[in-house]
C-alpha cells in the first residue's frame, strides 16, 4: 500500500512539472516569434526597461529611439521584451 502511494506522489509531481514545462515552452515559442517579427516604427520595451521606437532592423539587432529625446541606440532582439502599447507624451519645449 505505501508503494502505491509513493509511485501515485511522483506521478502526480511528474505531470505537473510536465505542464509546466509545456506552458514556459509555448510563452518562449511565443516570444521568439515577436521578436523576430519586429518591423520599424514598432514601439518596443527592453528587458532593461528602455522604450522607444524601432527605427531600423537588421539581422540581429535593431536601432531603438529611445524617449524623450528620441537618441539611437542598438539593442540584441533577443533584449526586446515585447511590444509597448502606453501612449507616451512628446516632452514639452522650454520657453525662455
Amino acid at each position: 500500500m505505501e508503494y502505491i502511494q509513493f509511485i501515485v506522489t511522483i506521478i502526480i509531481i511528474l505531470v505537473i512539472f510536465y505542464i509546466a514545462n509545456i506552458q514556459n515552452k509555448k510563452q518562449q515559442t511565443e516570444l521568439k516569434k515577436m521578436q523576430s517579427e519586429i518591423k520599424k516604427d514598432d514601439k518596443v520595451i527592453t528587458y532593461s526597461g528602455l522604450s522607444g521606437i524601432v527605427s531600423e532592423v537588421m539581422e540581429d539587432r535593431v536601432i531603438l529611439k529611445v524617449y524623450p529625446n528620441m537618441t539611437e541606440v542598438s539593442i540584441e532582439k533577443w533584449a526586446i521584451a515585447g511590444l509597448d502599447d502606453r501612449e507616451i507624451d512628446e516632452p514639452k519645449k522650454e520657453e525662455k
